[in-house]
């Protein structure tokens, strides 16, 4: 798509240049300036039919694998570790420049050690994986990729309701690889070492954030696939058991002390249901939702399930915050729902 706009503009810029010589000629008498006017125009209609033409064109040939425009969204994480968030959003932002367009990129992290002592300069040592993929039938395949071992440096932000990555420490190549690596890692060395020589845990770590994104994205892939290697099964798509499969899409839990509500949303066998719990009391299955509005102007989805009415909204895609609403029309401030706890609830139901 990126060279569709480049030849557009280059041709708009063509016009301009022919326009702007057919009006500078000082001495032109008046036929002159109609016979060049009248070229103009019909050069513009001439530019236009071939702009639409090389559009056309350099579609076809830039279409992804998908053969289309990507309509799946771009990575984001889901968990409830917000000093991860902050080192995906940092790989996805900085390190990720300098790739070539694709479908997606999707980060993983080798985690070595975490020391959380001072909340202004969080360290967390380990090896930061950066893949893109292009959707190829129903298959994720890398398009390229790259490994940064180091020592990620975070810090709350400063209003206070996040993290952001301050610095990065990376191990550098070469000849200088593994004096550098001894610096930043220190007595974490060895432990360093063993994770970044384990080939087969890096890949299914791998396997585990492309198995994510295309959970929570609603991608159509059942494996993925390195150049030259065999192509590996994702879980999400999986044709086993597939009318008992169940994808969690997200969820939220109360955080203000004054309701404990947990709010979890599913895909069971392709069909949406909710699971919410307050208290010892559980609500489940298929829901209907309407949209809804608090006193206050904010806006939010009203959910109904075994006849109960509760409501929810998130903040961003990222489901990491929002609030939800009690049956009594109260809104309460709450934070994502982490997987495992909606897992539980969803058991209990059974």
């Amino acid at each position: 798509m990126r060279r569709k706009v480049v030849l557009a503009v280059s041709i708009i810029m063509a016009m301009s240049l022919m326009t702007a010589c057919g009006a500078s000629a000082d001495t032109a008498d008046v036929a002159t300036e109609e016979i060049v006017t009248e070229a103009v125009e019909e050069t513009e209609e001439e530019t236009e039919a071939e702009t639409e033409e090389v559009t056309e064109e350099v579609t076809e040939e830039t279409a992804s694998g998908t053969d289309g425009v990507w309509e799946y969204g771009e990575y984001t994480y889901t968990g409830d570790d917000n000093v991860i968030y902050a080192i995906d959003f940092f790989i996805c932002d900085e390190l990720a420049k300098g790739y070539d367009a694709s479908d997606v990129g999707i980060p993983t992290i080798i985690e070595v050690a975490r020391d959380d002592s001072d909340p202004e300069d969080i360290k967390v040592w380990g090896e930061f994986l950066y893949d893109t993929y292009d959707l190829v039938g129903d298959t994720m395949e890398s398009q390229a990729g790259g490994s940064y071992p180091g020592c990620m440096h975070v810090k709350t932000t400063e209003a206070g309701c996040g993290y952001e990555v301050t610095g990065f420490d990376v191990v550098a190549d070469g000849s200088d690889f593994d004096s550098s690596a001894k610096e930043i890692f220190g007595d974490k060395y060895d432990k360093f070492m063993e994770a970044y020589s384990d080939g087969d845990a890096k890949l299914e770590a791998r396997k585990d954030a492309v198995d994510g994104y295309v959970k929570t994205h609603t991608v159509p892939a059942t494996q993925f696939k390195d150049y030259g290697s065999d192509p590996i099964a994702l879980s999400a798509n999986s044709s086993e058991d597939e009318n008992n499969q169940v994808v969690y899409m997200g969820g939220l839990y109360a955080n203000d002390g004054e309701s404990d509500i947990n709010l979890a949303l599913f895909k069971s066998a392709g069909t949406p249901v909710v699971v919410i719990q307050e208290g010892e009391h559980y609500y489940y299955g298929e829901f209907t939702t309407e949209e809804a509005k608090l006193e206050d102007g904010s806006e939010y989805i009203k959910i109904t399930v075994e006849g109960k009415t509760f409501g929810y909204h998130f903040d961003d895609e990222t489901a990491m915050s929002g609030f939800v609403v009690d049956q009594d029309g109260k809104s309460h401030t709450a934070v994502g729902l982490d997987e495992s706890v909606a897992n539980d609830m969803k058991k209990a139901t059974e």
